[in-house]
């Protein structure tokens, strides 16, 4: 999956698998207009069911921040890719991870991070879902939009339903011909990028970056060299125009914009590759990339080309650059948001700071409670957020504990319950922390403390 944090592999290696036990006995659930069969691995809340519509909403709405990033992308890039709105998110785990070369103890196959319809569907969890599909029906250089679902934490930086666009690009062999159309797009490229007030570290050796695929090799070292230039002329160019416009008001003495290429590991890609830049004061990862694996191609009848491909987080960006503080807001319908993001008349991305218009107090509640035999902080998370929607700001883990003589572990959550439009009366969360502290009871068998 494009751009997991580190930290959250970490945490997935040693997390423990939970299926709810009332899942085998639910209804066929209906998602855009289909029935599917459920399964012990169903595990889709209705506060979920509400946000899976037949295509991505969000980064096509007038003022909205996903819109104008989306865009101003399209822009960079040019014509020469096509833009493709996503289908339906309800996809086959084999799309989804099966077809990408995703081992099968592979964390994100888990329900505990997946949302699943059934055993053989689910919600697509990143824009690679639809490479398989979108390179069978013949489309060669593309970027596609789409939203996608995880189970994960809540803070003011994750939601359940985020954008990811999906760039790649693909060519025959002829393409890559001494003098041919792919050595002049990175002579072009290049040649800009050497005007442009830009410093580039990129100094990651093919080893750490997975090495080169065997079949390129052997059959195309060539094709498989000018993919991974192209690929980094075409990254390097879009990060300058995303973020030099503002590193140019923003930074001191006009220094140039700072990029790195680090090593990465994806399994649809090698060698693989994630972007960072140098942006108020710390490194930032942008996006994810690489060459496309060449079985991936093969069995999407494209046995005869080479590509490359690239992930990046609309959110994730769209938070830095308009300095928007809780990814919560992209979903508000307050006007006092939508308002400030208005597409400028010479259509480029506007040099906007978002403008807070309100900060409500917060209502803490906690959440103490021994642990069962199986538990998953997940399964907290997703009850919360299922009971309370987008009043809860953040839940943490603040303390933790082994009694000495039973050796039973207790754990107590702290959530934060805080709206982003209007002031919370304490009637109104006790009533919402109540309905969760009844379903960790009656759902998860939770022993409250």
């Amino acid at each position: 999956m494009w751009l997991r944090p580190a930290c959250a592999v970490q945490r997935l290696a040693v997390r423990t698998l939970h299926v709810s036990a009332s899942s085998t006995q639910r209804a066929p659930l209906t998602l855009n207009g289909i029935e599917h069969p459920t399964d012990d691995y169903t595990n889709i809340p209705a506060s979920i069911l509400r946000r899976v519509h037949p295509a991505p909403q969000l980064p096509y709405l007038d003022g909205q921040p996903l819109n104008l990033l989306r865009t101003e992308i399209e822009r960079i890039l040019g014509p020469k890719y096509e833009s493709i709105r996503a289908p339906s998110p309800v996809v086959s785990t084999r799309l989804n991870f099966d077809e990408l070369g995703f081992p099968e103890d592979h964390p994100g196959r888990r329900p505990s991070d997946t949302y699943f319809v059934n055993r053989g569907t689910c919600l697509r969890t990143h824009t690679s879902a639809h490479q398989m599909e979108t390179f069978r029906a013949n489309h060669l250089r593309w970027l596609l939009t789409a939203d996608v679902f995880r189970r994960d934490e809540i803070d003011s930086s994750h939601y359940p339903v985020f954008h990811q666009m999906e760039g790649a690009s693909v060519w025959d062999e002829a393409a890559f011909a001494p003098g041919g159309s792919v050595e002049k797009e990175c002579e072009a490229m290049e040649a800009q990028l050497a005007q442009a007030q830009m410093e580039i570290a990129d100094d990651v050796s093919l080893d750490e970056a997975g090495g080169w695929q065997p079949q390129h090799l052997a059959q195309s070292p060539r094709a498989a060299e000018l993919t991974v230039r192209h690929l980094k002329a075409t990254l390097n160019t879009l990060v300058y125009g995303l973020f030099q416009p503002r590193w140019a008001v923003e930074s001191e003495g006009g220094e140039p914009l700072k990029v790195r290429w680090i090593p990465a590991f994806f399994p649809f890609t090698s060698p693989s590759f994630e972007v960072e830049v140098w942006f108020r004061g710390k490194w930032l990862e942008i996006l994810g990339c690489g060459v496309v694996q060449q079985p991936i191609l093969n069995r999407a009848g494209l046995a005869d080309k080479v590509g490359w491909a690239f992930g990046l987080g609309l959110e994730r960006i769209a938070m830095v650059l308009f300095s928007i503080p809780d990814i919560r807001l992209f979903w508000s319908e307050d006007r006092r948001f939508s308002s400030q993001f208005c597409r400028p008349a010479d259509g480029t991305l506007p040099l906007m700071t978002f403008k807070p218009y309100s900060k409500y107090p917060p209502c803490y509640k906690d959440i103490s409670f021994w642990l069962p035999g199986s538990f998953h902080e997940n399964d907290l998370f997703e009850t919360v957020r299922d009971c309370a929607g987008d009043l809860v700001e953040d839940v943490a883990c603040i303390d933790q504990f082994v009694h000495p003589k039973t050796k039973r572990e207790s754990r107590c959550y702290r959530v934060n319950y805080r709206s982003m439009d209007r002031n919370l009366e304490n009637e109104h969360v006790n009533a919402l922390h109540a309905a969760v502290l009844d379903r960790l009871r009656r759902e998860f068998r939770l022993e409250i403390r």
